[in-house]
């Protein structure tokens, strides 16, 4: 069976060295790599599977190699990628298993607590309860006064309705440091204008705040996106292993 790498993704280096010896591996967008062919997108049903990178294929581009809108359209193989997007034909998203899922997720809190292990902080402010926002919160919750922004109530302490711009004013100028999970512009400018703390966004796109406007604002913002893939890329490829 022959599977093609294509676009590079951190994640996927352990998928190569474990695939190597069962299957034949053909790599492009891996030049480091001496140990695998390069591959040869000018027929790409050469290949049985075809392994995109998690942000799969996304305005016409597959990582750096920009492709026509229809490439992939009549591939007879398979397709792995993170989010399918507008990929046709049979397309296995790593996204849709909630094992994996659950365990990226989980390296994303690592990656997270880590980061913000280097800081004098007490006061902590969690914009969402979902899936990073949830687990965080209770790794985290005694170590500091964590504060969780939501949007329905949930069974916890200290927090506030993200819609209740008093309340979240308040606490945003009382915390050392304001963690985003909330893929949405849900603060108010009048507010991001005041906010003086580190603000750690974790969310997906749109993000917390629009990249054109991050320097209308005096507080120190940092993007931290596919936290898996560089916090610790080996321990999140072993986990899409088992797709395969």
């Amino acid at each position: 069976m022959k599977i093609l790498f294509l676009g590079r993704d951190n994640r996927y280096d352990i998928l190569i060295d474990n695939l190597k010896n069962k299957y034949d591996i053909y790599c492009l967008g891996y030049g480091y790599r001496k140990d695998v062919k390069i591959g040869d997108i000018s027929n790409i049903n050469n290949y049985d599977i075809i392994v995109l990178p998690m942000s799969g294929f996304k305005n016409n581009k597959v990582d750096i190699f920009r492709l026509p809108s229809n490439f992939f359209d009549d591939f007879k193989g398979i397709i792995y990628t993170g989010f399918k997007g507008n990929l046709k034909g049979n397309v296995i998203s790593f996204l849709s298993d909630n094992d994996i899922v659950l365990e990226n997720t989980k390296i994303t809190v690592d990656g997270i607590i880590d980061k913000i292990s280097n800081y004098n902080i007490n006061n902590v402010c969690i914009l969402g309860y979902g899936n990073i926002g949830s687990i965080l919160y209770d790794k985290i919750k005694d170590k500091y006064t964590v504060y969780v922004g939501v949007n329905k109530k949930v069974d916890i302490k200290h927090t506030f309705k993200t819609d209740n711009y008093i309340d979240m004013e308040k606490i945003f100028l009382n915390s050392d440091i304001i963690i985003n999970t909330v893929p949405s512009h849900i603060i108010p400018k009048y507010i991001l204008e005041k906010i003086n703390c580190y603000f750690l966004d974790v969310a997906s796109y749109p993000y917390a705040i629009n990249k054109e406007d991050i320097n209308n604002y005096s507080f120190k913002y940092e993007l931290y996106s596919q936290i898996p893939s560089k916090y610790d890329p080996k321990r999140a490829g072993k986990i899409l292993l088992k797709k395969f």
